[in-house]
Protein backbone atom coordinates (compact mmCIF):
# COMPACT_ATOMS: atom_id res chain seq x y z
CA UNK A 1 0.00 0.00 0.00
CA UNK A 2 0.99 3.51 -1.00
CA UNK A 3 0.31 6.79 0.61
CA UNK A 4 1.60 10.37 -0.05
CA UNK A 5 3.05 11.20 3.13
CA UNK A 6 5.18 14.36 4.52
CA UNK A 7 8.88 13.74 4.47
CA UNK A 8 11.20 16.24 6.15
CA UNK A 9 14.88 16.56 4.17
CA UNK A 10 16.43 19.34 6.33
CA UNK A 11 15.13 21.97 9.08
CA UNK A 12 12.12 23.67 8.15
CA UNK A 13 11.98 21.93 4.63
CA UNK A 14 9.61 18.90 3.78
CA UNK A 15 8.16 17.10 0.58
CA UNK A 16 5.57 14.84 -0.24
CA UNK A 17 6.14 11.54 -1.25
CA UNK A 18 4.43 8.67 -2.11
CA UNK A 19 5.48 5.94 0.35
CA UNK A 20 5.43 2.64 0.67
CA UNK A 21 3.70 1.03 3.69
CA UNK A 22 6.68 -0.07 6.40
CA UNK A 23 9.56 1.71 4.60
CA UNK A 24 11.97 3.31 6.97
CA UNK A 25 13.67 5.63 5.10
CA UNK A 26 13.50 7.59 2.00
CA UNK A 27 15.98 8.59 -1.14
CA UNK A 28 14.35 12.07 -1.33
CA UNK A 29 16.92 13.69 0.96
CA UNK A 30 19.36 12.36 -1.14
CA UNK A 31 17.43 13.98 -3.88
CA UNK A 32 17.36 17.30 -2.05
CA UNK A 33 21.24 17.37 -1.99
CA UNK A 34 21.36 17.05 -5.31
CA UNK A 35 19.41 19.51 -6.36
CA UNK A 36 19.41 22.39 -3.49
CA UNK A 37 22.92 22.07 -2.06
CA UNK A 38 24.96 20.50 -4.35
CA UNK A 39 23.04 22.34 -7.60
CA UNK A 40 23.99 19.77 -9.79
CA UNK A 41 21.78 21.26 -12.52
CA UNK A 42 23.35 24.38 -12.99
CA UNK A 43 27.05 23.29 -13.60
CA UNK A 44 29.01 23.64 -16.66
CA UNK A 45 27.70 27.05 -17.82
CA UNK A 46 24.24 26.40 -17.86
CA UNK A 47 22.47 29.37 -16.82
CA UNK A 48 18.73 30.62 -16.83
CA UNK A 49 16.90 33.72 -15.56
CA UNK A 50 13.66 34.85 -14.74
CA UNK A 51 12.77 34.84 -17.86
CA UNK A 52 13.94 31.12 -18.59
CA UNK A 53 11.32 28.77 -20.01
CA UNK A 54 12.49 25.54 -18.29
CA UNK A 55 10.96 21.63 -19.29
CA UNK A 56 11.48 19.45 -16.30
CA UNK A 57 11.09 15.91 -18.18
CA UNK A 58 11.28 13.25 -15.26
CA UNK A 59 9.93 15.82 -12.46
CA UNK A 60 9.76 13.45 -9.83
CA UNK A 61 8.16 14.98 -6.65
CA UNK A 62 8.79 18.32 -8.33
CA UNK A 63 12.37 19.65 -6.64
CA UNK A 64 13.67 21.03 -9.24
CA UNK A 65 10.83 22.48 -10.42
CA UNK A 66 10.57 23.94 -7.08
CA UNK A 67 14.12 25.16 -6.83
CA UNK A 68 14.13 26.62 -10.02
CA UNK A 69 10.91 28.51 -9.40
CA UNK A 70 12.83 29.49 -5.82
CA UNK A 71 15.62 30.96 -7.81
CA UNK A 72 13.91 32.52 -10.68
CA UNK A 73 9.92 33.27 -9.68
CA UNK A 74 9.76 34.56 -12.93
CA UNK A 75 10.82 31.76 -15.08
CA UNK A 76 7.97 29.29 -16.95
CA UNK A 77 8.19 25.58 -15.97
CA UNK A 78 6.76 22.36 -17.92
CA UNK A 79 7.03 19.75 -15.29
CA UNK A 80 6.01 16.39 -16.65
CA UNK A 81 5.65 13.40 -14.60
CA UNK A 82 4.21 10.29 -15.71
CA UNK A 83 3.07 8.08 -12.52
CA UNK A 84 -0.26 8.72 -10.76
CA UNK A 85 1.00 8.71 -7.66
CA UNK A 86 4.44 10.75 -7.91
CA UNK A 87 2.64 13.10 -10.02
CA UNK A 88 -0.36 13.88 -6.95
CA UNK A 89 2.84 14.32 -4.56
CA UNK A 90 4.51 16.64 -7.44
CA UNK A 91 1.29 18.80 -7.49
CA UNK A 92 1.02 18.81 -3.48
CA UNK A 93 4.34 20.15 -2.97
CA UNK A 94 3.92 22.90 -5.59
CA UNK A 95 0.95 23.62 -3.80
CA UNK A 96 2.63 23.20 0.06
CA UNK A 97 5.53 25.45 -1.17
CA UNK A 98 3.11 28.37 -2.90
CA UNK A 99 5.12 27.45 -6.10
CA UNK A 100 2.38 29.09 -8.80
CA UNK A 101 3.15 29.40 -13.02
CA UNK A 102 3.81 25.65 -13.38
CA UNK A 103 1.89 23.41 -15.89
CA UNK A 104 1.95 19.85 -14.85
CA UNK A 105 1.11 17.05 -16.84
CA UNK A 106 0.91 13.54 -16.26
CA UNK A 107 2.83 12.08 -19.38
CA UNK A 108 6.05 10.18 -20.19
CA UNK A 109 8.24 11.37 -23.06
CA UNK A 110 8.75 9.62 -26.40
CA UNK A 111 9.78 8.77 -29.77
CA UNK A 112 6.21 8.49 -30.75
CA UNK A 113 2.83 8.76 -29.15
CA UNK A 114 1.35 5.83 -27.22
CA UNK A 115 -1.93 6.27 -25.51
CA UNK A 116 -0.79 3.09 -22.86
CA UNK A 117 2.92 2.32 -22.04
CA UNK A 118 3.58 -0.36 -19.35
CA UNK A 119 5.74 1.68 -16.49
CA UNK A 120 6.96 0.02 -13.82
CA UNK A 121 6.09 2.30 -9.92
CA UNK A 122 8.33 1.56 -6.93
CA UNK A 123 6.79 2.68 -3.88
CA UNK A 124 9.49 2.22 -1.61
CA UNK A 125 11.76 4.14 -4.27
CA UNK A 126 9.25 6.77 -6.24
CA UNK A 127 12.40 8.36 -8.33
CA UNK A 128 13.54 4.80 -9.86
CA UNK A 129 9.90 4.13 -11.60
CA UNK A 130 10.57 3.35 -15.13
CA UNK A 131 9.59 2.31 -18.69
CA UNK A 132 12.41 0.28 -18.68
CA UNK A 133 12.68 -1.92 -14.78
CA UNK A 134 15.33 -4.68 -16.13
CA UNK A 135 17.86 -1.86 -16.05
CA UNK A 136 17.17 -1.48 -12.43
CA UNK A 137 19.70 -4.61 -12.16
CA UNK A 138 22.60 -3.01 -13.25
CA UNK A 139 24.58 -2.68 -10.07
CA UNK A 140 22.34 -4.56 -7.74
CA UNK A 141 24.65 -7.22 -6.43
CA UNK A 142 26.76 -3.83 -4.77
CA UNK A 143 23.08 -3.60 -3.29
CA UNK A 144 22.59 -7.03 -2.23
CA UNK A 145 26.29 -6.79 -0.41
CA UNK A 146 24.82 -3.58 1.53
CA UNK A 147 20.99 -4.28 2.77
CA UNK A 148 20.77 -7.99 1.77
CA UNK A 149 18.25 -9.66 -0.68
CA UNK A 150 15.66 -9.74 1.37
CA UNK A 151 15.67 -6.09 1.94
CA UNK A 152 16.35 -5.24 -1.76
CA UNK A 153 13.48 -7.89 -3.56
CA UNK A 154 11.38 -5.93 -1.20
CA UNK A 155 12.64 -2.08 -2.32
CA UNK A 156 12.66 -3.44 -5.73
CA UNK A 157 8.91 -4.39 -5.78
CA UNK A 158 7.37 -3.15 -8.65
CA UNK A 159 3.49 -2.12 -9.23
CA UNK A 160 2.77 -2.01 -13.06
CA UNK A 161 0.49 1.35 -14.26
CA UNK A 162 -0.55 2.30 -17.81
CA UNK A 163 1.20 6.02 -18.86
CA UNK A 164 0.29 8.16 -21.73
CA UNK A 165 3.47 8.88 -23.87
CA UNK A 166 4.11 12.03 -26.10
CA UNK A 167 6.61 13.03 -28.36
CA UNK A 168 8.59 16.22 -27.00
CA UNK A 169 7.89 18.14 -30.05
CA UNK A 170 4.46 17.86 -29.57
CA UNK A 171 4.03 18.80 -26.32
CA UNK A 172 6.51 21.97 -26.94
CA UNK A 173 4.29 22.84 -30.01
CA UNK A 174 1.39 23.04 -27.39
CA UNK A 175 2.82 24.62 -24.55
CA UNK A 176 5.01 26.97 -26.01
CA UNK A 177 4.64 27.12 -30.04
CA UNK A 178 7.43 29.71 -30.59
CA UNK A 179 10.44 31.22 -29.22
CA UNK A 180 13.43 29.12 -26.99
CA UNK A 181 13.25 26.69 -24.92
CA UNK A 182 15.94 27.95 -22.34
CA UNK A 183 16.76 24.19 -20.52
CA UNK A 184 15.34 20.88 -21.06
CA UNK A 185 16.09 19.08 -18.16
CA UNK A 186 15.98 15.40 -18.72
CA UNK A 187 15.86 12.67 -15.81
CA UNK A 188 13.74 9.67 -16.82
CA UNK A 189 15.04 6.85 -15.74
CA UNK A 190 16.40 4.76 -19.18
CA UNK A 191 14.32 6.37 -21.47
CA UNK A 192 16.57 9.92 -22.34
CA UNK A 193 17.58 8.73 -25.75
CA UNK A 194 13.49 7.85 -26.45
CA UNK A 195 13.20 11.89 -25.36
CA UNK A 196 15.63 12.82 -28.09
CA UNK A 197 14.16 11.28 -30.66
CA UNK A 198 11.17 12.90 -30.35
CA UNK A 199 12.31 16.41 -31.29
CA UNK A 200 11.94 17.44 -34.95
CA UNK A 201 14.60 19.54 -36.17
CA UNK A 202 13.29 22.70 -35.67
CA UNK A 203 12.70 22.35 -32.36
CA UNK A 204 16.15 21.05 -31.94
CA UNK A 205 17.01 24.88 -32.50
CA UNK A 206 15.24 25.90 -30.08
CA UNK A 207 16.60 24.10 -27.05
CA UNK A 208 19.23 26.44 -25.66
CA UNK A 209 20.75 24.40 -22.62
CA UNK A 210 20.25 20.41 -22.14
CA UNK A 211 20.79 18.39 -18.84
CA UNK A 212 20.70 14.53 -18.74
CA UNK A 213 20.80 12.18 -16.10
CA UNK A 214 22.45 8.92 -18.59
CA UNK A 215 22.61 5.61 -17.24
CA UNK A 216 25.65 4.37 -19.94
CA UNK A 217 24.30 0.96 -20.81
CA UNK A 218 24.85 0.13 -24.80
CA UNK A 219 26.94 2.76 -25.91
CA UNK A 220 23.82 4.69 -24.44
CA UNK A 221 26.33 7.87 -23.82
CA UNK A 222 28.40 8.28 -26.65
CA UNK A 223 25.12 7.96 -28.59
CA UNK A 224 23.95 10.90 -26.81
CA UNK A 225 26.71 12.91 -26.69
CA UNK A 226 26.89 12.23 -30.56
CA UNK A 227 23.16 13.68 -30.76
CA UNK A 228 23.79 16.56 -28.94
CA UNK A 229 27.14 17.97 -30.92
CA UNK A 230 25.33 17.14 -34.08
CA UNK A 231 23.10 19.30 -33.40
CA UNK A 232 25.50 22.62 -32.36
CA UNK A 233 25.60 21.92 -28.76
CA UNK A 234 29.14 21.89 -26.59
CA UNK A 235 28.91 18.84 -24.35
CA UNK A 236 30.38 18.43 -21.00
CA UNK A 237 29.91 15.59 -19.06
CA UNK A 238 30.54 14.08 -15.36
CA UNK A 239 30.06 10.99 -13.39
CA UNK A 240 26.63 11.49 -11.23
CA UNK A 241 27.21 11.16 -7.50
CA UNK A 242 26.75 6.89 -7.70
CA UNK A 243 28.84 4.15 -7.66
CA UNK A 244 30.50 3.97 -10.71
CA UNK A 245 28.90 0.29 -10.98
CA UNK A 246 25.53 2.01 -11.92
CA UNK A 247 27.07 3.26 -15.11
CA UNK A 248 25.45 6.94 -14.59
CA UNK A 249 26.74 10.14 -15.65
CA UNK A 250 25.58 13.88 -16.37
CA UNK A 251 25.82 15.45 -19.62
CA UNK A 252 25.39 19.00 -19.84
CA UNK A 253 25.08 21.20 -23.39
CA UNK A 254 25.32 24.64 -23.81
CA UNK A 255 25.00 26.74 -26.79
CA UNK A 256 27.82 29.19 -27.77
CA UNK A 257 26.20 32.99 -27.34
Amino acid sequence: MTDIRSVQVADGVSFFVPQAEGVLFSEIGFIYNEIFEDRTYLRHGVELSDSSRIVDAGANVGLFTIFVKQQFPGAQVLALEPIPDIHQALRNNLDAHGVEGVDTRRIALGLKHEPGVRFTFYPAIPGNSTRYPEQKKVGQDVTVEQIGQEAVDRVMQGVEVDVEVERLSTVLREWAPDGPVDLLKVDVEGAELDVLEGLDADDWQRIRQTVIEVQDLDGRLDTITGILESHGFSVTVERANLPEVFHYFMVYATRQP
